[in-house]
């Protein structure tokens, strides 16, 4: 299995450190059961929908700034380490100076633009942090009691097809490896979504051969409730 998803560009990036879970039963069709059966629906979603909208500009224009500015000072330093191994007054150790100078009047007028997406950032964090936090708690207070029965049921589920979940983590390429025996099998994994705090990527798939590429064409992006 391999995670890719969009990073602050859009390009699909695989993610190290992403929990991967074979499991032997579909997860999804019992938390459906088990929203079927709570007494009200999931609270506050249009409310957390629009907080989380009106956080997401904010943080995604100081993350981009963010990572222009790591972009260019990785290159810079790039080139400085490769200077200092340069004969001096060479051609390439001219050419390099230039260069070096190119990036650095880059960073300058970068920062100006990260410094004030920094202050948005905060200003938003302050003005609508406590108000998500707050909705949320009766979210948590509803997904505890509509789920309340979800362990007996996959205890169950385990003990009758005597087999138990697998699980492997991401390496550095995004890759995991588990190994199951035969029979029907899903694989289910979240990653949380570079461009959005509040958002995350979700899979659910079964499994249909050697090879799984858990990217935005088979996941589902959904909100952090």
């Amino acid at each position: 299995m391999r995670i890719l998803v969009p990073d602050l560009e859009g390009v699909e990036t695989p993610l190290p450190g992403i929990v991967i879970v074979a499991l032997p039963y579909d997860r999804d069709s019992i938390l459906t059961v088990l929203e079927g059966r709570a007494a009200t629906k999931r609270p506050h979603t249009q409310t957390l929908d629009s907080l989380f909208q009106a956080f997401r500009e904010p943080f995604l224009v100081f993350s981009r700034a963010a990572w222009q500015v790591e972009q260019v000072t990785h290159a810079r330093d790039t080139l400085v380490r490769r200077r200092a191994e340069a004969a001096p007054d060479s051609p390439g150790a001219k050419e390099l100076d230039a260069r070096i100078r190119a990036l650095a009047d880059s960073l300058r007028g970068l920062q100006p633009a990260l410094e004030r997406a920094r202050t948005a950032l905060g200003a938003a964090r302050d003005s609508l942090w406590p108000r998500i936090e707050a909705v949320r708690g009766d979210t948590k207070r509803w997904e505890a009691a509509t789920y309340a029965g979800y362990d007996t049921i996959v205890r169950t589920l385990t003990r009758d097809r005597l087999r138990q979940g697998v699980a492997d983590t991401t390496d550095a390429t995004g890759w995991a490896m588990l190994r199951v025996t035969t029979g029907t099998w899903w694989i289910t994994a979240r990653s949380p979504d570079p461009q959005d705090p509040n958002s995350e990527w979700y899979w659910n798939v079964p499994v249909t051969g050697d090879t799984i590429r858990l990217n935005p064409a088979i996941g589902r992006h959904l909100p952090r409730y």
